[in-house]
């Protein structure tokens, strides 16, 4: 194997509260079930899963002077991810994700309380400018604001940038960016809004795919959930089926998808085998209550593709 780059980090840690139900969800009444309290966010939880898999990793975010803050903050020490970079924010509560899932597993609803991330300044980034640059690789994800994408975009762009589009509505905000990409990793849902094209039968997947490779994104990998994945890059287009797990827990599956394919980039792999790898990590994601399987490994997922 190649030696494994440091790999820059920018996005979400939350505090996660995940409800599970004891039986059939019922709305509008009180559910009977359970509710695990754990770490995560869009951004840590690729972090963890990139140290899981052999990185080292240099995590930015910002986090509010409170007790939850010092949790994640060691926890990624005991993670070996560096947060010497993290900025915390006097006034602002460290975000917080509250998820309730359905009788099977999956997501229901979910509410978030993120508005720290609105808050952050441009000295964030441009103090941190150097730091960033040392790595030739920087993941982003969404839950960052538009103003600091494009800044960090704009200010680096000899960085190998892989963007993690987090949900519908958040996607929006990398419209501008997407030209400065080498990875792009959404849904469905997400790639048809920052596109504008609905895919109405098969032959609408190559089109969309085909959109961001001209936009000038280097390799484009869009989930389909059960329906597998669509992915691309100048050489062409593919789709790969994918075996469907009853799930524990799906919510950090796109975050483990994103770690997987940080790993078959900097390793070389040809796109088959970096979706192959990537898809092993957010199946054994999701068969763990914490949106970041504790066992993941590069043995343990080299062995599940070999």
């Amino acid at each position: 194997m190649l030696t494994k780059p440091k790999i820059t980090v920018i996005g979400a840690a939350n505090i996660d509260l995940i409800g599970y139900p004891k039986r059939e969800l019922i709305y509008k009444d009180s559910n009977i079930g359970t509710v695990e309290t754990i770490f995560g966010g869009v951004g840590r939880n690729i972090a963890e899963n990139l140290s899981r898999l052999g990185f080292k990793v240099e995590f930015l975010s910002v986090l509010g002077k409170d007790n939850f803050s010092k949790k994640i903050i060691d926890s990624c020490i005991e993670l070996d991810i560096s947060t010497k970079y993290c900025k915390i924010i006097n006034d602002h509560s460290t975000s917080v994700f509250m998820a309730i899932m359905d009788e099977q597993n999956d997501l229901a609803l979910a509410l978030t309380a993120m508005s720290i991330y609105n808050n952050i300044p441009d000295s964030f980034i441009l103090n941190n400018l150097s730091i960033i640059n040392q790595n030739d690789y920087c993941v982003l994800e969404t839950n960052i604001p538009k103003r600091i994408l494009e800044l960090v975009t704009s200010q680096l762009p000899n960085i190998h940038f892989a963007l993690d589009t987090v949900s519908g509505k958040k996607a929006l905000k990398a419209k501008s960016i997407l030209n400065k990409l080498t990875i792009l990793k959404c849904n469905l849902i997400e790639a048809e809004l920052l596109s504008d094209i609905k895919v109405k039968n098969e032959k609408d997947y190559e089109i969309l795919i085909l959109y961001f490779i001209n936009l000038g994104v280097k390799k484009v990998f869009i989930t389909l959930g059960k329906n597998g994945i669509v992915f691309g890059d100048s050489k062409g287009f593919h789709k790969m089926d994918v075996n469907y797990l009853t799930p524990i827990n799906t919510t950090g599956a796109g975050d483990s998808f994103m770690a997987g394919l940080l790993y078959g980039e900097t390793q070389k792999f040809n796109i088959h085998k970096m979706v192959q790898f990537a898809n092993a990590c957010a199946q054994m994601t999701v068969q763990h209550k914490n949106t970041v399987h504790p066992e993941i490994s590069e043995k343990l997922i080299l062995k599940n593709i070999s």
